[in-house]
């Protein structure tokens, strides 16, 4: 009995043995497989740098118009989309006030201009003529404080864009469901802004007039162009940003404020290398990438870090040097160490 068990337990062991052997075979074949892949030559190449912003259009100048005091809507002057000039007259409030300080300041002005020659014949004491004087000069402020108060004009050129109020409507000094309290809204509209935020890596590549691309959704294929007007020398310390303003010509007033824009800003040329967007493998599960060159027919895995994209191919800013072996075509077979053929080289 024990001499069969002896023999069973021989024989289970050849056979493991020999199984363990033919997948060691099996395990050494597929470790000298040979990979065909293709390979291209990494260089470097000019790249064209830019910065790229997104943003909302604002007026030029923008104006809420309103009197200082509570006072009745006497008279509008303008409709919305009206275009007005600088000095042009758009809405008046009710004037009693203002004709009550017109009577005090014409009656001060006739005593002025009556004592005036009186006094420079010796007529009229110094006193009495700089008291007459004082009151004629107050009076001058208060009526032309007054008039700026009840007639409104234009303080630059502009467009009407809302009328808030309706003539005989009471302005009150509160503001309403569009923020400050106004009788009429004026934008400048020829000459557009863009406010936007770029990142403190790019502080040293903005500079003031620098060209800047627009383009909106609105008019596909279509770039108006602009320059950087204003930097803010400053970087807020919470989102690593710096403020800037871009100005747009607008002559043909196609755009308009609040549209939502693209902007580039070009920041010169450099060197890089560039590669397929396809020899970039990215990890699973992760932001990271990875690539495969050959040095002495074997695959060397590679980390890649991407830079800047240009539609089927991106820039590596590390983990490449020109002159590399770059698998191509592949390399989706390989792992570290694999073994390959190289099937063309890719000049």
């Amino acid at each position: 009995m024990k001499s069969k068990l002896l023999l069973t337990a021989i024989l289970a062991g050849m056979i493991i043995f020999a199984g363990c052997s033919k997948k060691d075979e099996n395990n050494t074949a597929k470790s000298d497989e040979v990979i065909p892949v293709e390979v291209v030559k990494v260089k470097k190449e000019k790249i064209s740098r830019s910065i790229d912003l997104v943003g909302t259009l604002a007026a030029w100048k923008e104006a809420n118009l309103g009197a200082q005091t509570t006072a009745r809507v006497e008279k509008i002057f303008v409709e919305e989309g009206k275009f007005v000039k600088a000095g042009d007259l758009l809405f008046q409030m009710d004037d009693t006030q203002l004709k009550q300080t017109k009577i005090a300041y014409e009656l001060a002005k006739n005593d002025y201009e009556r004592i005036k020659p009186l006094f420079e014949m010796g007529s009229v004491s110094q006193s009495d003529f700089d008291r007459i004087k004082a009151g004629y000069e107050n009076s001058e402020k208060t009526y032309n404080l007054m008039l700026t108060n009840t007639q409104f004009r234009a303080p630059f050129d502009g467009i009407i864009t809302a009328k808030r109020m309706n003539e005989g409507e009471i302005f009150m000094l509160v503001p309403g469901a569009f923020g400050a309290p106004a009788v009429v809204q004026l934008m400048q509209l020829g000459t557009l802004k863009l406010i936007t935020y770029v990142s403190e890596a790019n502080f040293r590549d903005v500079k003031l007039n620098q060209p800047v691309e627009i383009t909106s959704d609105i008019y596909p294929g279509e770039v108006f162009r602009g320059s950087v007007s204003k930097i803010n020398p400053t970087i807020n310390s919470t989102s690593r940003t710096f403020e800037i303003e871009v100005r747009i010509p607008n002559p043909s007033m196609r755009l308009r404020p609040g549209m939502f824009v693209r902007a580039k800003i070009f920041a010169g040329e450099t060197e890089g290398i560039v590669i397929s967007r396809a020899s970039a493998l990215k990890q699973l599960g992760t932001t990271a990438y990875y690539g495969f060159i050959i040095k002495n027919g074997t695959a060397v895995r590679v980390e890649l870090n991407v830079g800047k994209e240009f539609d089927s191919r991106v820039e590596i800013t590390s983990g490449l040097s020109e002159g590399d072996d770059l698998v191509s075509k592949g390399q989706g077979l390989l792992k570290d160490g694999s073994k390959v053929q190289i099937k063309s080289n890719l000049e």
